[in-house]
């Protein structure tokens, strides 16, 4: 079986990124160990290699994360990431319910949560794909809207904050009550923002911020304020965990506010009175994986 059409999205390792110069000073101080970068960057070749070899009969388009557009998916049959979580992040934008083969290329040196395959094991779970054989596992995602506009969809978490990291965030935020939104519970807040999350990103940065993470499989909507600034008016929805996920807004009553989804790549501005609503999304990421052995 041959002629799929493969969109293979890459990473390109950190001391590729770097200027020698800035690599030089780096290690010079002790920031980066230099032997465990060049250690990262010649994994990622080789397993990059691997993959290449595999797909070798297939239609391949190959992008780098930095390059990739929402429709870059569109006549595509699946799509293989080969790197990191990060990776695995920028691919969630695309615009495409395509399933994902998602590679680990340093599996010494990244978490790798949404990575469910390495170099060795890439070819078997490829032929897994082909054969029909490969399990679908589906990982819910959220979604917002700002003012009813098209929804982006969120693998991870999402910062609602200022785009001046110094400044004060003046927002109301609402959540749905019984009976939907006609009646949902309001309170303006000041503080430095709101990390909205999903399960699976609930062990990142809102779990640092100081909530309780929930397991991953889970279809969960959490939300944390970040630094709240308790004034005259106390300030009472602080954070909360929606499980299943009902729903959640955001309204800004200044501008400059800005929403970062799954890490710094995507943002876009918010002007003050938008709503920006964020909901469980009806499309989970859809990532492959090789079925479970039988035993014995």
């Amino acid at each position: 079986m041959s002629g799929k059409r493969i969109l293979l999205i890459a990473k390109t390792p950190l001391i590729n990124r770097l200027e020698s110069g800035v690599i030089g000073r780096l290690a010079h101080s002790g920031a980066i160990d230099l032997e465990r970068l060049r250690a990262a960057a010649a994994n990622h070749e080789q397993t990059i290699a691997t993959v290449r070899r595999t797909l070798a009969s297939h239609k391949i388009n190959e992008w780098q994360v930095d390059r990739l557009q929402p429709r870059d998916a569109e006549g595509k049959d699946l799509v293989v990431t080969v790197g990191g979580d990060g990776t695995v992040l920028t691919a969630n934008s695309l615009d495409s319910e395509l399933p994902m083969i998602t590679v680990n290329s340093d599996p010494g040196g990244s978490v790798g949560m949404y990575t469910r395959a390495d170099a060795r094991s890439f070819p078997e779970l490829f032929e897994a794909w082909l054969g029909g054989r490969a399990v679908v596992e589906a990982i819910p995602r959220l979604q917002l809207r700002i003012d009813a506009g098209a929804p982006w969809r969120i693998l991870n978490e999402c910062l609602f904050a200022s785009a001046n990291p110094a400044a004060m965030t003046r927002y109301l935020l609402e959540i749905p009550g019984p009976g939907g939104w006609g009646g949902a519970v309001r309170e303006e807040q000041r503080s430095s923002g709101v990390w909205v999350a999903t399960a699976s990103g609930s062990t990142a940065a809102i779990r640092s911020a100081g909530m309780a993470s929930v397991e991953a499989h889970l279809p969960a909507l959490l939300y944390k304020v970040r630094e709240p600034y308790q004034g005259q008016r106390v300030m009472a929805l602080l954070e909360g965990r929606q499980l299943p996920g009902v729903g959640l807004r955001l309204t800004p009553a200044m501008p400059g506010i800005s929403i970062f989804i799954d890490g710094p790549y995507i943002h876009r501005s918010v002007p003050p009175g938008a709503v920006v609503e964020f909901s469980p999304s009806p499309s989970p990421l859809r990532l492959l994986a090789l079925p479970a052995a039988s035993p014995a």
